[in-house]
């Protein structure tokens, strides 16, 4: 057969079918292959779906009838595709629409007794818009600035402390072969935090451990591997997305120690999780929880009203400071205390990045360029800035947000601390907070 013999084939453009000529296959290899004769252009490739006998295109990329009225009857054997009125981001055929409704990865789920919307947001009422950096006046930041070496001065300089445990369980692991680097700075923040439960008497019989933004479970992982021998307590995970390769399912194939929950921490009620009644005490756990979540987190476990004198306390490390907002930020009665307000906050929130985005240079650019010269624009020029002098207002911005969260938990009778739990060589998210009761 002649090597020009050509095939149309379909341009995916969003979920619009319309049939162009495209690059081609040979007859001889669109036959053999058995394979959908749709171009993906986004991967610049054919897709890879097989087909039935005698079909040109996978079911998916079938052509689809936008022109059929919602009850016509259609055949059974009808070959004619729709878009699912669910999600207009797959088809499904026509004749089976009704049984794809009641399977369809898109349809509305049964809430469950223990998810309220926005339980643990706290002043609905008031305003939680947030203003980037760059739309304040250089004046108003220096202000901030000013506002924040005082707070920082008057309760945290003194209070802060290197604080760097660990633990046998995942000091042993770090010493078998196979890990590299990445890994460690992990695993090394792990054994810290599970050393810090143990240091402070939260390692208790009959604990349910909760940890909040879970991801993939690594910290819950070695935690229930580390009270495996402690048959009555239980680890409960919750995180909104679902992610793959889920370090806690190996525990969960053989064991109920471990429990995951798919929610946002802002719509859990704790109370109404059964697993979390079944215990004695109650202790709250993250690793680099983002920004406003801490908050959701915090107040969530200090929303709990039956079970609220079996919570012993918490060990929080947390990330991304410039993600936090006012609406939900435990600190505010602090704020106000020491004439901060939410343009403040605000600002402590842009600064914070200074404390972890680097200069932006390679590593031998920056060997060339002396300190003076490491000013990164006009704006840093005019208020007197330099790299280093941004690095720490950074880290001040950040211990000041992270202070506010202490003072919400001091008044709840938590004793607490803040402490530099890894160096910072492991990562720059290297403060947590530990609340005891």
């Amino acid at each position: 057969m002649e090597n020009n013999t050509k095939k149309s084939v379909l341009i995916e453009n969003s979920k619009n079918t319309e049939h162009a000529q495209r690059p081609k296959r040979k007859k001889e290899s669109t036959s053999n292959s058995g394979h959908c004769n749709f171009f993906v252009l986004r991967k610049k490739r054919f897709c890879k779906m097989t087909v039935k006998e005698g079909e040109e295109y996978c079911g998916e990329h079938k052509k689809i009838d936008s022109d059929i009225e919602p009850n016509t009857d259609i055949s059974k054997n009808s070959p004619v595709r729709i878009i699912c009125p669910l999600d207009g981001k797959h088809t499904c055929y026509a004749h089976n629409l009704k049984k794809h409704l009641k399977i369809c990865n898109a349809r509305p789920k049964p809430t469950d007794p223990y998810i309220s919307k926005g339980v643990n947001y706290a002043d609905s009422e008031e305003d939680n818009s947030y203003k980037l950096l760059s739309t304040f006046p250089e004046d108003d930041i220096l202000k901030t600035i000013s506002k924040v070496d005082t707070v920082y001065n008057k309760y945290i300089e003194k209070h802060i402390s290197e604080h760097y445990s660990n633990h046998k369980l995942l000091e042993d692991e770090m010493l078998k072969p196979g890990y590299g680097f990445k890994t460690k700075k992990h695993l090394k923040q792990v054994s810290s935090i599970l050393g810090l439960i143990t240091e402070y008497e939260m390692m208790k019989r009959a604990t349910c451990y909760i940890e909040f933004g879970a991801g993939k479970g690594q910290l819950s992982f070695w935690l229930a591997k580390a009270c495996e021998d402690n048959k009555e307590s239980k680890v409960l995970l919750i995180e909104r997305a679902s992610p793959k390769h889920k370090k806690d399912n190996k525990i969960a194939r053989n064991s109920d120690k471990v429990c995951r929950i798919r929610a946002d921490i802002s719509d859990i009620i704790l109370d109404k999780v059964n697993i979390v009644g079944e215990c004695s005490n109650i202790i709250g756990i993250t690793k680099h929880l983002c920004g406003e979540a801490t908050d959701l987190a915090i107040r969530s476990l200090m929303n709990i009203k039956e079970n609220s004198s079996k919570v012993r306390g918490c060990i929080l490390t947390f990330c991304c400071h410039h993600r936090c907002r006012w609406l939900p930020y435990t600190g505010k009665d602090f704020f106000k205390e020491n004439n901060l307000n939410k343009n403040d906050f605000d600002i402590m929130c842009g600064m914070a990045s200074w404390a972890t985005c680097g200069s932006g240079l390679s590593r031998e650019v920056r060997k060339e360029i002396s300190e003076k010269d490491l000013r990164l624009n006009q704006r840093d020029l005019s208020m007197g800035l330099t790299r280093s002098e941004k690095e720490e207002i950074g880290r001040k911005s950040k211990n000041v947000l992270n202070w506010g969260r202490v003072d919400y938990l001091s008044k709840f009778n938590f004793k607490c601390n803040l402490h530099y739990y890894v160096e910072t060589g492991i990562t720059l998210e290297n403060v947590c907070i530990v609340a005891v009761r």
